[in-house]
């Protein structure tokens, strides 16, 4: 497997990614971390999609490692940026965790999962102040309250029982995915809604379940 950096070029800013290529593959992945993550926490997971037959690239989103770009709305567009980049490579699967899982579901990419998706417009104060206190030093912020804005401002996921748009989240994540994730789970009857027992928000894409239902669900859109 040839393993290289890359990076994808927009419209007058570039995206850092960590690119995985197998001998042959089928369609190109992207891989995309949550809110003060970074492509390298998810290469775990980029590698085991890699390794079934998918060009992977592990981006990161702008404020986040190496992406220069200040955090804000407009993160939605390094997604659909590196959807059009890859689409040359056959169909494209966006796989994100988090806020990532939100930016999948609702980006154009011909199938997405959302890992512990952040699907709600507003958290609870307390979700708020220990997402704040835990993460926005590892983000480039315009303010402290940013995440805040962009999570109003970002596309909202509408649930439509569509085959081509998978969740998984864990039976201990945040109360509020926790929620909106088994409410759609009890409504899905094309879509592939998946609860992993004891997952956390913060474990979830480390764990070898995790990375066997993504697969599952990968040969499902890809057979």
């Amino acid at each position: 497997m040839d393993i290289k950096r890359e990076n994808i070029k927009g419209n007058g800013f570039e995206i850092p990614s960590i690119v995985l290529t197998p001998s042959e593959f089928k369609g190109a992945a992207i891989i995309i971390h949550g809110y003060g993550g970074s492509k390298e926490e998810e290469l775990g997971l980029a590698y085991r999609v890699a390794e079934i037959g998918f060009k992977t690239f592990a981006i990161d989103f702008r404020g986040h490692g190496e992406n220069t770009l200040v955090f804000d709305k407009n993160v939605a567009m390094d997604l659909k940026t590196s959807i059009e980049y890859c689409k040359k490579f056959g169909k494209v699967v966006a796989i994100g965790h988090s806020l990532g899982g939100r930016i999948a579901l609702t980006s154009n990419a011909d199938y997405a999962v959302g890992i512990s998706p952040a699907l709600n417009t507003v958290f609870s104060e307390a979700t708020m102040k220990l997402l704040t206190t835990m993460r926005n030093y590892r983000v480039n912020l315009a303010s402290e309250d940013s995440i805040k804005k962009v999570m109003k401002e970002l596309s909202v996921f509408d649930f439509k029982d569509d085959f081509n748009r998978a969740i998984i989240y864990g039976s201990r994540d945040i109360t509020e995915i926790v929620s909106v994730c088994s409410s759609y789970k009890g409504k899905a009857k094309k879509a592939l809604i998946n609860e992993i027992d004891n997952a956390l928000h913060s474990d979830i894409c480390t764990l070898e379940v995790t990375f066997n239902t993504v697969v599952y669900i990968l040969n499902k859109y890809f057979q």
